[in-house]
């Protein structure tokens, strides 16, 4: 079953970060106690070009505290603006942000918000995301709240391909509302899949199940 969306909702905040160098900060404070030898940051600011897609990745933040030990950056209430030169502009605001160099993964958590600039009612709700730096592949590992303006979708997990621009959402509830020319709701679709396939190139939307049986509900309107 596909479904075609008229406007695009462009998922480049997946192709976040290769290397991410600290190209700014202000007014760090150094504990050299013996318990505590952490560097603390307010008004922290990173940036990062993304040579490869040629986009611009800034992460702003009032306060972020680095490990000098294995340069692991923790960032609080951050915003994270990625701008593409395409005109395509993606926000990401969240409570916590970590960047662990040891392991090479950057992991974004706590109450997180995906958003276009140019159309707030296209968003991504979750608890967190993880991104294996050294793959393509971003682990969306916390349910995912889904709003494409009238279509609604509510998702257990998913994965996105940074290579491959496709996202893969799993055990999945899609609810649309169609509205008629007067403004009433003229009738709701719902579907139920076990997984859902979107390429942002084709911007299709392609849901299949195990079984080959995608479960599909509409409920009319009348007035």
């Amino acid at each position: 079953m596909r479904i075609y969306f008229m406007s695009k909702f462009v998922l480049y905040l997946f192709t976040l970060f290769q290397i991410i160098p600290l190209l700014a900060c202000q007014r760090v404070e150094e504990n050299s106690s013996e318990i505590d030898n952490k560097s603390y940051i307010n008004d922290f600011e990173l940036s990062q070009k993304n040579t490869m897609n040629d986009t611009l990745v800034k992460i702003t933040s009032p306060k972020a505290i680095i490990d000098p030990i294995n340069n692991d950056i923790e960032i609080f209430d951050n915003l994270i603006t990625i701008i593409n030169n395409n005109g395509t502009d993606v926000q990401v605001r969240s409570g916590n942000s970590t960047l662990n160099n040891s392991s090479n993964l950057i992991r974004v958590f706590n109450n997180v918000n995906i958003s276009m600039l140019d159309n707030k009612k296209y968003n991504v709700h979750t608890d967190s995301f993880i991104w294996d730096l050294n793959s393509s592949n971003i682990n969306l590992n916390s349910p995912l709240d889904i709003n494409f303006d009238n279509t609604k979708i509510y998702s257990l997990s998913g994965s996105y391909n940074i290579s491959l621009n496709q996202l893969i959402i799993n055990e999945n509830i899609l609810q649309r509302t169609v509205f008629n020319t007067e403004g009433k709701e003229q009738y709701k679709i719902e579907v139920l899949s076990d997984t859902a396939n979107w390429n942002k190139y084709e911007n299709i939307l392609e849901f299949t199940s195990n079984n080959n049986q995608v479960e599909t509900t509409i409920q009319f309107f009348k007035y």
